[in-house]
């Protein structure tokens, strides 16, 4: 393993780990410089499938965009490159909001956590996405509740689910919101291994619900 892959590994293990938000927050401000190089070395997948399904389902130029837990902004770079030009995206982490800034493709960004109340009105948005986000030692499934309320009803709430949701929680989750009428779901992918160029496997899922 080189030094490069063992820096992929180590910050992976790290983020995956965290035990509170400022953990989290902690590891991708120390990371925010060398992420997208490190992502791209595991072939990152994540934003690519969303993005599939938002093609699928989303008209392009439809808008407003949520892009929940932005990072350094590869999500709103695809999607404006593909036809959806209003872009809002929010993070917990000031480092990686600063590199997504710098790619000038965000109609706004501010530094909000996702899991807890967002700092949006009801029924705001046309879809909402979040790449990467609902993962071991990210954003708790509690997060969903937030973007269903923000985003408006017709619109879509679509995500990639990994590593430990996949393994029950988020089915609870899915059936709850589907249970009080809240969403239902329209897409989902097969499963696919978001960082295939890493020696790791780490399975996940893209899904798209629409709000109801």
């Amino acid at each position: 393993m080189s030094a490069d892959d063992r820096d992929n590994t180590r910050q992976l293990f790290k983020a995956y780990t965290a035990k509170s938000p400022q953990e989290v927050t902690d590891c991708y401000d120390s990371w925010a410089e060398d992420y997208e190089t490190h992502m791209s070395n595991v072939g990152y997948l994540h934003p690519a499938m969303v993005a599939g399904l938002m093609m699928r389902h989303v008209p392009a130029g439809s808008g407003p965009i949520l892009d929940a837990g932005a990072g350094t902004g590869i999500m709103a770079q695809i999607l404006v490159a593909l036809g959806y030009p209003d872009v809002v995206g929010f993070d917990g982490s000031e480092r990686m909001l600063t590199a997504a800034a710098d790619k000038e493709v965000y109609t706004e960004l501010r530094q909000m956590y996702l899991g807890q109340p967002l700092d949006y009105p009801d029924d705001h948005f046309g879809s909402a996405v979040s790449a990467g986000v609902f993962t071991q030692g990210h954003a708790p499934l509690v997060g969903l509740n937030e973007l269903v309320r923000v985003v408006r009803p017709g619109g879509y709430v679509i995500f990639s689910i990994a590593r430990a949701y996949l393994d029950g929680p988020f089915q609870a989750k899915r059936e709850a919101l589907e249970n009080q009428g809240l969403w239902h779901l329209v897409d989902v992918s097969e499963y696919y291994n978001s960082t295939p160029l890493d020696e790791e496997t780490l399975t996940a899922q893209a899904y798209a619900f629409k709000v109801n």
